[in-house]
């Protein structure tokens, strides 16, 4: 294992010069009704986000997403049971490393588990050094909230993606002309959706504990 970790000062070079390369994770309940969400308390994004982070040199994304959940949440996931929801990329104004006004700029690549018992549920506990808070979200909550256009919009996507797996296997099953037609509107809605999230971004960050405000523009 070649992996070094870089001294702050050295690390803010790096994200001066390179683009960092994140897995996140949509973290699902056993009924798959919320999702789970932290409050950071720490640069970048010190509000509601994703669990997840940066991966290492030689991980496939699913197991940069194992290894985070392992560290974030103690949670140990098998790989079959991940996901793939969209990629996005950000340009945050602001970062921990000196000089924090750099800011960094990264990559993303977005998957959702499901838990599968309250065994699971009971595991997730998030490091109080990076987020002041945590709560379970219902997805319609998220999506009509003050939220992050980038959780927004990987929620949408994420629906999006369900409808189409469920048109998918209603034609598998040799579903009628009505039934596949119905759950194709039902997936171009879905999809009409998330490009909505993309033109009405009216958020704002407001974070009290870090005396922190700015506010986000969306682009595809």
């Amino acid at each position: 294992n070649k992996l070094r970790f870089l001294p702050d000062d050295q690390y803010g070079i790096a994200l001066d010069n390179l683009v960092k390369g994140c897995t996140d994770i949509l973290l699902l309940n056993p009924t798959g009704t919320h999702i789970f969400a932290g409050k950071r308390c720490v640069q970048p994004q010190p509000d509601w986000w994703f669990m997840g982070g940066r991966m290492f040199p030689g991980e496939t994304p699913v197991q940069s997403c194992q290894r985070l959940l392992k560290r974030e949440l103690g949670l140990d996931i098998g790989r079959e049971r991940f996901t793939a929801v969209c990629a996005q990329a950000f340009a945050f104004g602001m970062r921990e490393q000196v000089p924090k006004e750099h800011g960094t700029t990264d990559t993303q690549f977005c998957y959702k588990v499901q838990l599968k018992n309250e065994g699971e549920v009971k595991k997730v506990v998030v490091d109080e050094q990076e987020y002041c808070d945590s709560e379970w979200k219902l997805p319609s909550d998220i999506l009509d909230g003050n939220y992050h256009p980038a959780l927004k919009y990987a929620v949408g996507c994420m629906l999006a993606g369900e409808a189409l797996e469920e048109l998918q296997e209603c034609e598998k099953n040799g579903g009628s002309d009505a039934e596949v037609a119905k759950l194709s509107r039902d997936f171009l809605k879905r999809r009409r959706a998330v490009d909505e999230v993309m033109k009405k971004n009216e958020y704002r960050l407001d974070s009290k504990e870090m005396n922190y405000q700015t506010t986000v523009r969306s682009t595809y």
